[in-house]
């Protein structure tokens, strides 16, 4: 305590002795917070005598309002040491007013500021509600504040509890509550009997005002909120009506009075209807009047019975179908006749639009098509919408019901009429947009209606009809249905008159056309010296996405150089002529249409040297001399025939039968080592196989004659008997027998002629048991048979004496060395 008494005892004494030149000198007087475009006036004044060197000087005063400075038309000096300034409508919110002096020296002085504020005093806050939570057990309070105030302002939500009369006395305590924001506040429980009555209402403060919202008198156990209704069962019950049954939401369960509303839709549509008002106590109600076959979403929300507090929200939607009834109305219909083999009856099809679902009152609807021809025939069953059947004669209307599962509708009856009747004199179809078309025509006073028929032009053609009625005086007509871009469509209109149809007028057109899919592929029909022919194949009119305006071919010489064609037609082939021969050109194809080109694939050709009639004379030539030389050479053949015989198959000589006899002995002519391969007939000994054994090891004579097959009983006898043969013996040897077997004596390979096998020639003794014809003497030479051979000298096939070489030629050719020597 002391101690804050000293502390106090030094400020005052502070105070007492403070110099003059501490004190403020100068000021500026201004009122703020002021309302917003209101009058407002401040001034600004300097104290000459608390301010040391302002006494003898003479100064000026200036204003600045932020950063810019005010006009001195604003301000006036009615004393030398203050200013007043005014502003007839302040128009900021907020701004900084300053105050400055210069003197003598121009040089600018700050005075004084203040800070303005600029706003508006509170309004009444209005639409106060509250509602008992009744999860936490507050009672929450909303309102609208109305104007923003620009200042601040306090906000406080008033309470007070009262008896029985909404009435508040004055000794009641107020209570203030929990203010969550400018419109929203709690109210806590132990402000608060749920079943007496409160009184509340909320106050603004601010610098410029108050104000207060009206006083709220409710119970607050009646100010609630209840969950939406829960729906249990919703069924169809009779044609265009349902029943609906819930149950109370969680919250509100313990309260048995409520009303409820209830709110539907079609599928089909976003738009709710007005919320309908439940009669009664019972928790279900019968909703009619609605349409059949359709799909409804369902709400219902509640309240208390005495309509205090706020409805709850709306329920989770309930998704019923209505029942089916029996379609209404007529149908609309139209047909057209096609096209029949002679003999066969007309084929009449049969076209008719949908119901509306209005009227169709069911999901699925069937049509009968029935026509009178002596009796009643149905000719068609279908949920489609059209119907080909084949008309006798004499059949000229046909009937038409629609039928669902609750029944069927009126029939509609239709009249064949002979379509030959006056036509429109023109039509014009013209693109809408890219999926419609838009048709306009010169109308007939005389028609009572209009048939629009469009189908997607194509090679087939059967294509799927469209058509459209339209009424009376009608010059004009959207198509929308079945419309795609880059098609083609054939558009027909018919003129309805009261006893016939009249004639189609048609018109072609694209809802939008662009370039075709692709070119033709060309083919290659002839190629000349001085000309190719071409041909391709139309494209087909899905692919051409736009109207045919012709092809274009181009084609290009190893130069380079380019040359084209257009063709205006849509023939298929093309003739290039005044080429080249024997040249390369590429050729390509561009086809055109009113939406864009596309050019096909290069195409690589080539010209021939000679024409076809020029191939044809050199073919004629050539065959010609082809035959000539064949007939020259077969009168050579003929005459030449051994000639080429011997020059293409040679013959093989035949020792047995060759003149190699006739030569010369080795006596009279030393034999030649090395000789011309002519002589000897161009055949050349290459090996001789020599039957017996060699000097090195000889068998006697008895051996030989006891092993040898020639030599047999009175033979052999007659060789043991004799010990010596002497050549003089054997030359004198006149008789010989001939055996019965063939004996092989020697073997000659010749060298092969043309890389062909060599044959070998065999030398045998002859088995016939006759004379040789061929010598006077029936005593054979002695190298013709081997069994005068029989001699107790060394075996050899051959004697080695000079009389024997003379008498066998060929070996003047050859020499024979035994010892392991060689032999040639």
């Amino acid at each position: 305590m002391k101690k804050d008494l000293c502390i106090l005892l030094v400020v005052m004494l502070l105070l007492i002795f403070l110099p003059e030149d501490i004190q403020s000198c100068d000021s500026i007087t201004v009122k703020s917070p002021i309302i917003l475009g209101s009058h407002l006036t401040a001034t600004c004044t300097v104290s000459k005598t608390l301010c040391r060197g302002l006494e003898e000087e003479e100064f000026q005063f200036q204003w600045k309002l932020d950063n810019e400075f005010i006009p001195s038309t604003q301000y006036v000096q009615p004393f030398k040491n203050s200013t007043i300034v005014t502003f007839s409508k302040f128009s900021k919110t907020s701004a900084m007013l300053s105050c400055y002096i210069t003197g003598v020296n121009k040089q600018l002085q700050l005075i004084d500021r203040k800070y303005i504020k600029a706003g508006y005093p509170p309004s009444p806050p209005s639409n106060l509600t509250c509602l008992l939570d009744l999860t936490s057990y507050f009672l929450k309070c909303a309102w609208q504040f109305g104007r923003d105030p620009l200042i601040d302002t306090n906000v406080t939500l008033l309470s007070i509890k009262l008896n029985n009369s909404c009435e508040i006395p004055d000794e009641n305590k107020v209570d203030v509550n929990i203010i969550e924001n400018k419109t929203s506040g709690l109210i806590q429980r132990d402000h608060f009997n749920p079943y007496k009555k409160l009184a509340l209402w909320v106050t603004a403060v601010n610098a410029l005002g108050s104000a207060a919202s009206p006083v709220l008198c409710l119970v607050p156990a009646y100010e609630v909120k209840l969950d939406p209704p829960i729906t249990n069962k919703a069924t169809a019950s009779v044609q265009s009506c349902v029943r609906i049954q819930w149950e109370r939401g969680k919250k509100g369960s313990f309260i048995r009075s409520q009303e409820y509303q209830l709110r539907y839709r079609r599928e089909e549509e976003k738009k709710w209807t007005e919320p309908l008002d439940i009669v009664g106590t019972l928790q279900e109600t019968e909703l009619c009047g609605l349409l059949s076959a359709r799909m409804y979403h369902l709400q219902l929300r509640s309240i208390r019975a005495t309509k205090t507090g706020e409805w709850s929200e709306w329920g989770p939607e309930t998704l019923i179908m209505t029942l089916e009834s029996a379609p209404i109305g007529k149908l609309e219909t139209w047909w057209t006749q096609k096209e029949s083999k002679e003999g066969l009856p007309r084929k009449i099809l049969l076209m008719w639009k949908e119901l509306r679902r209005e009227d169709a009152n069911a999901l699925f609807v069937w049509y009968i098509v029935k026509i009178s021809s002596g009796r009643d025939v149905i000719v068609c069953n279908t949920t489609a919408l059209n119907c080909s059947f084949p008309a006798p004669k004499g059949v000229i209307r046909a009937t038409i019901w629609a039928y669902n599962m609750a029944g069927h509708s009126q029939g509609t009856e239709i009249v064949f009429l002979q379509k030959a009747g006056e036509a429109v004199s023109s039509i014009r179809v013209s693109s809408k947009n890219s999926n419609s078309l838009y048709v306009t025509w010169v109308p007939k006073l005389s028609a009572i209606g209009y048939i629009i028929e469009w189908c997607k032009t194509s090679s087939n053609p059967d294509c799927e009809i469209n058509w459209k009625k339209e009424p009376e005086g009608s010059s004009t007509s959207v198509l929308n249905d079945n419309v795609e871009p880059y098609q083609r469509y054939t558009v027909r209109l018919y003129p309805l008159y009261k006893e016939y149809v009249g004639s189609p007028v048609s018109a072609d057109v694209y809802s939008i056309q662009r370039a075709p899919d692709k070119a033709p592929k060309l083919t290659l029909i002839r190629a000349a010296k001085t000309e190719v022919e071409l041909s391709w194949k139309p494209v087909p009119m899905e692919s051409l996405h736009g109207f045919l305006t012709g092809y274009t071919i181009f084609w290009t010489d190893p130069t380079g150089n380019e040359q084209y064609m257009d063709l205006k037609d849509s023939s298929g082939g093309y003739v290039i002529r005044n080429l080249e021969p024997l040249t390369v050109y590429k050729v390509v194809l561009r086809i055109s249409s009113s939406g864009g080109s596309t050019t096909g694939t290069v195409m690589t050709i080539h010209t021939t040297l000679f024409d076809a009639m020029e191939v044809s004379v050199l073919i004629g030539i050539l065959s010609l001399a082809c035959v000539m030389i064949f007939v020259v050479v077969f009168i050579l053949y003929i005459m030449k025939h051994e000639r080429v015989k011997n020059r293409f198959w040679p013959s093989i000589p035949d020792p047995a039968n060759s003149s190699m006899g006739k030569w010369d002995s080795v006596e009279q002519e030393k034999p030649r080592l090395a000789f011309n391969t002519k002589d000897v007939n161009q055949i050349i000994t290459s090996d001789i196989t020599i039957l017996d054994g060699l000097a090195v090891k000889k068998p006697t004579t008895l051996e030989l004659s006891k092993n040898s097959p020639f030599l047999k009983q009175d033979y052999s006898q007659k060789c043991n008997g004799q010990s010596q043969f002497t050549m003089e013996n054997i030359n004198t040897l006149k008789s010989y027998v001939n055996v019965a077997d063939t004996v092989q004596y020697a073997k000659v390979i010749s060298g092969g002629y043309r890389e062909q096998s060599p044959p070998s020639s065999l030398y045998v003794r002859s088995d016939s048991t006759q004379p040789l014809l061929g010598d006077a003497s029936p005593s054979p030479k002695n190298y013709e048979n081997m069994w005068f051979h029989c001699h107790s000298q060394e075996d050899s096939v051959f004697f080695m004496e000079e009389q024997s070489q003379t008498d066998f030629p060929l070996l003047q050719a050859l020499k024979i060395q035994y010892e392991g020597e060689a032999f040639s």
